[in-house]
């Protein structure tokens, strides 16, 4: 019996991923991996038959606490190796308070506003403690502190300078509405999590352990190598494949940077210039579906849209992003005379196609159930189920049985680091809406603008980026979603294109100094300074930040309209990106004087509108600037040859 003990032990040792988070050693690990892969296989299970929507949220809390409680330190950076006394106290006391509410919520939530139990209110305050602690573990200080400040807001809100001021709430009535409703910890945004995000991080993690983000990066490096500056434009390429796999920036940054960095090193790149191509490629894989950060959810549940109709509207946004960044790198690599890869170092295209296209199936299922009117849930499901199905069919990059499992494994401690703080986040949400803090805010910005658009976009930008700093992109987004774009909306700004435009701004916070996580994990991989790294992002970043403005004035970017309308939407918008980058730069084919480039910038901004007037003119001034720079060009290597 001991020796099949022994062997059982290690046979589920082995199942245990290399590249886990849960680090703990022996049995107490195999039961934590157990634990992540039964969260991931709750979440398949209800993908296709899910829960009544509280049973769903307290079954995802439960398991997200206890997880996070396991594998993550109470203090520091370095992960347990071993299961600490006051994990196991504190995932006990989270087992308990869930079941408690499990049995109970029907009842008590008919009383919210008359009358609490006092067990009610004990554990409901544990609760939110430990909702606290878990957003701590997994990103830190500072949004904790932004989430008791509000607790804080709301309970002495008449103690607050006046134009923030409110009735203060008493505490009974802040720990049963958070805890007993679905308006707080359990509240939408947390079911939109335990709904949809997860099941596509699922999806994103079978995409993974099945050997596709190797595909795309062969593909990019097939397509991209032989170009000049080709390492950086696989770069580019690579992150937009993973991006639509990935649920983070960061991971992403990590994925492909590894590959990415030392390839554009190598190739010539100045380290920081590597790493900040690396942050800004990676961070738009935010903007691309199918998954975008788990924000296309939360995006379409707050607008009472479909997911089909945000994924569609943000898919040009997306493209043009990377397009911009393939642009400023090509420019940086005609500047610089950088040549592309060695034709040995490039894989073939076909090649590399014919032995990996089963990878793109699992998508075109998505989008076909997507298409045929399912759930976005229910597409997710069958697209996660299609990938170990399918690679049974191919002799090279078939999933086995450990992959289905790491894969499971991997997609449980993923949603942990989505989870601590989105959890924290229906705290955050239900104390805003309780005190009226979006509704005062967006009043603020009203007055501050004065009733004109352009101001009020002006200041939702650098609200939004200042706001992003440093927090997950889903998390501003929730709280930008609330405190900025209803200004906009009432503006007259269309619901999606308001939502997308703080949506993008968030994104670009992630390369914006001075806190740039994405630009300064780069900044590791590339061994490059950190913030030269980050202000080098943010310079390619300026050629992107004209674009969320068309998404304002012109529907069609959003593919609304005619396909007519849409196409040439997509083609103004190339062209004033081209025309910004060549201001930003100082370069398209060659160099470009101050005075072309205010010509550009001028173009550039006139492009934005789609009235025929400012299109003609856009157009007519881009044509005058790039004649005027060739004849220029022309005139000067005539001298050069004359004078040699």
């Amino acid at each position: 019996m001991n020796n099949m003990g022994q062997s059982l032990i290690n046979i589920l040792s082995e199942l245990k991923s290399p590249e886990s988070r849960n680090k703990i050693e022996g049995i107490p690990g195999i039961v934590v991996t157990l634990i992540a892969v039964s969260w991931s296989l709750f979440h398949l299970y209800t993908g296709y038959l899910p829960l009544m929507a509280m049973y769903q949220r307290i079954v995802f809390v439960t398991f997200a606490m206890v997880l996070i409680f396991l594998i993550f330190p109470i203090w520091g950076k370095e992960l347990p190796t071993k299961l600490s006394i006051h994990a196991i106290l504190l995932s006990i006391v989270a087992v308990s308070i869930s079941a408690y509410l499990w049995i109970n919520y029907t009842v008590r939530a008919d009383t919210i506003g008359m009358f609490s139990f006092t067990t009610d209110l004990v554990l409901g305050g544990i609760c939110i403690v430990l909702v606290l602690d878990i957003c701590r573990r997994t990103t830190g200080w500072p949004f904790m502190i932004v989430t008791l400040i509000l607790l804080f807001y709301a309970r002495f809100g008449e103690i607050i300078p006046s134009v923030f001021a409110h009735k203060n709430y008493d505490t009974d009535r802040m720990i049963s509405g958070l805890f007993l409703t679905t308006e707080g910890i359990f509240g939408p945004i947390t079911g939109i999590v335990a709904n949809f995000v997860f099941i596509f991080v699922l999806f994103g993690a079978f995409l993974r352990h099945s050997g596709a983000g190797d595909f795309f990066l062969d593909i990019a490096n097939s397509l991209m190598g032989k170009r000049r500056g080709g390492a950086a434009k696989i770069a580019v390429f690579a992150s937009s494949f993973f991006g639509m796999m990935s649920g983070s920036s960061l991971a992403n940054v990590a994925g492909t940077g590894q590959f990415t960095i030392p390839l554009m090193k190598k190739t010539g790149y100045r380290p920081f210039f590597a790493a900040a191509v690396e942050a800004v490629a990676s961070s738009g894989g935010q903007l691309l579906p199918p998954i975008m950060g788990g924000s296309a959810f939360i995006m379409m549940e707050l607008l009472g849209v479909s997911y089909l109709t945000v994924a569609k509207s943000a898919l040009l946004i997306g493209i043009l992003y990377y397009v911009a960044a393939f642009i400023m790198v090509d420019i940086e690599a005609a500047k610089t005379g950088l040549k592309g890869l060695d034709p040995a170092e490039i894989p073939s295209f076909w090649k590399t196609l014919f032995g990996g296209w089963h990878y793109v199936l699992p998508i075109v299922i998505l989008v076909f159930f997507l298409v045929n009117g399912n759930s976005a849930t229910r597409a997710a499901f069958w697209g996660t189920i299609s990938i170990p199905i399918i690679s049974m069919f191919r002799q090279k990059g078939r999933m086995s049985l450990k992959q289905v499992f790491w894969a499971l494994e991997d997609a449980a401690y993923t949603a942990c680091l989505i989870a601590g703080i989105v959890i924290a986040m229906g705290i955050v949400v239900g104390m805003i809406t309780l005190t009226g803090l979006g509704l005062t805010l967006s009043g603020i910005l009203l007055n501050l603008a004065g009733g004109n658009l352009i101001i009020l976009l002006i200041l939702s930008m650098l609200a939004s980026i200042l706001i992003g700093m440093g927090v997950p992109i889903i998390c501003a987004y929730i709280v930008l979603a609330v405190l900025i774009a209803p200004a906009m909306i009432e503006l007259g700004v269309a619901p999606i294109a308001a939502h997308l435009f703080v949506f993008y701004f968030a994104i670009l916070s992630a390369i914006t100094p001075p806190v740039a996580p994405d630009a300064f994990v780069a900044a590791g991989i590339a061994e490059a300074p950190m913030m030269k790294t980050a202000f080098t992002s943010c310079k390619i970043g300026l050629g992107l930040v004209i674009l969320p403005y068309f998404m304002i004035f012109d529907q069609g970017i959003l593919m609304m309209g005619s396909w007519f309308e849409i196409l040439s939407s997509f083609f103004r918008a190339f062209v004033s990106i081209c025309a910004l980058v060549a201001v930003i730069e100082g370069f398209f084919f060659s160099s470009i004087g101050y005075i072309n480039r205010g010509v550009l910038l001028v173009a550039a901004v006139a492009l934005i509108h789609p009235a025929g007037y400012t299109t003609l003119g856009g157009y007519l001034l881009v044509i005058i600037a790039v004649l005027t720079t060739w004849v220029f060009t022309k005139m000067k290597r005539n001298k050069v040859q004359l004078q040699s």
